[in-house]
């Protein structure tokens, strides 16, 4: 046997699979990177037209590309609903379904990240304070962006709808000066409602817990709720506007009672609206800071009736208008009906201590499949207290505590906490209950 063969025979005294390996992690590396920023380029893309497109529509260049649109898509399957459907709501719904395997290969990528060594501090617009005292509390930079352009978007549409407006009133003829003046008033309330429903699609995007564009850009829930609250109070102002100068015009007219209970079967249905503004004239008043705070529970309840009000909504404007801010609600109503499946879960109290300075400690029963971190926010629900009331508490466990069971601290300080107090109170006093027989709670982690 030659030398030459003897050697060939023989594996090598040192293996090139950690080449290979890291061969293969530089390239998944690389492969997550790609596909996170094509995701990444797609949505930004995706979100500028869409914002762009409110802002060119009251021009009269957006109106012809609708008109456009519209005429090239209202002969097809879709009609001219599922057009303006596709137009006005279809990118934040592709924004949303993108985000998911956005996330995905962004936590991917963290994971790689968290082997190698801690970036320096980072300027950041979202964590940015520009504004610290002020109506709006502490602002960052990318809030400060985003009221200035919501501010700009109502004054540049107003303008815009008001020359379109001036560019057609002679083409209705020779009209007296009272009915300019009358027919002004009428399209000046038609393009306050027109810019109020603007605001109507980002109305519901904050306020879903669960939400994957607040985890796409990083918001918490408790913190975009302000989000919620500034265009609620936004768009009930533009919705204010709206009915005062239809009612003001029609009064002008002699016609203001026959106008009012009008009910056409095609959109419009001004009865309709008057009952959707009566409803959500009920929700802005309870979210005043007084009323909220001392009456919450009057707050909370009256919260629900949005339901209402989306649907009176829907009736008065028609399906091709509604269609421009189903979008959001889309989503908000997906949000709810995942956290409804959620919150099915019951678990049991195994303790509870009424400590001495009026903090009541529970401690739950925790499902095997459950994850949490210190301080992460759990929603309570007592069924002997309250159906509808979920109420946030931060977990004070900590996950090493135990795998089956976690605590958190309730401080009796509104209605439902100085009930579940006081129940908890006589259930410790007598001594003569079971602890199985505690009432269970229905828990959901945020």
């Amino acid at each position: 046997m030659a030398v030459g063969e003897l050697y060939s025979d023989q594996q090598p005294l040192l293996s090139n699979g950690g080449h290979d390996n890291e061969y293969k992690i530089k390239e998944t590396r690389i492969f997550l990177s790609l596909a996170k920023w094509v995701l990444k380029f797609t949505m930004w893309v995706v979100f500028v037209a869409w914002v762009a497109l409110f802002f060119l529509v009251p021009t009269d260049f957006g109106t012809g590309l609708y008109d456009v649109w519209v005429n090239a898509t209202s002969g097809t399957l879709f009609g001219e609903t599922g057009s303006v459907l596709l137009l006005y709501s279809g990118p934040i719904v592709i924004i949303a379904f993108l985000a998911v395997p956005y996330l995905l290969v962004s936590g991917e990528e963290q994971q790689k990240e968290q082997l190698q060594e801690k970036r320096p501090p980072r300027f950041r617009l979202w964590t940015f304070p520009v504004l610290v005292d002020g109506p709006f509390g502490v602002v960052s930079a990318a809030e400060l962006i985003g009221i200035v352009l919501f501010v700009m978007f109502v004054l540049w549409a107003v303008y815009a709808y008001t020359v379109v407006n001036f560019e057609i009133l002679p083409s209705y003829g020779d009209l007296t000066l009272q009915e300019k003046r009358l027919f002004m008033l009428q399209m000046s309330a038609y393009t306050f409602g027109l810019i109020a429903l603007s605001c109507l699609a980002f109305l519901f995007l904050p306020i879903a817990r669960g939400s994957i564009l607040l985890r796409l850009v990083d918001i918490p829930f408790e913190h975009a709720t302000r989000y919620h609250v500034w265009l609620g109070n936004l768009t009930m102002f533009l919705l204010t506007l709206h009915g005062l100068f239809y009612m003001i015009l029609w009064a002008i007219r002699g016609i203001i009672l026959s106008e009012i209970i009008e009910w056409k079967s095609d959109g419009g249905a001004n009865l309709a609206g008057v009952i959707c503004y009566v409803f959500g004239l009920l929700i802005w008043v309870t979210t005043l800071p007084p009323v909220r705070k001392r009456y919450f529970e009057l707050f909370f309840y009256t919260h629900q009736l949005y339901v209402l009000f989306v649907i009176f909504l829907a009736l008065h404007i028609g399906d091709t208008n509604f269609s421009k801010v189903f979008g959001g609600i889309f989503l908000f109503m997906l949000d709810r009906f995942l956290r409804f499946c959620q919150s099915r879960m019951t678990v049991n109290i195994v303790s509870m201590k009424s400590l001495p300075c009026g903090t009541v400690k529970l401690v739950l029963s925790k499902p095997g499949n459950l994850r949490y971190n210190a301080l992460s926010f759990i929603f309570l629900r007592v069924r002997e207290i309250s159906w509808l009331q979920w109420h946030p508490f931060s977990v004070s466990s900590s996950p090493l505590d135990g795998k089956y069971h976690l605590s958190v601290l309730v401080k009796a300080f509104g209605d439902w906490t100085s009930m579940l107090s006081r129940k908890v109170s006589n259930i410790t006093e007598d001594s003569q209950i079971e602890l199985p027989l505690l009432p269970p709670v229905r828990l959901w982690l945020l």
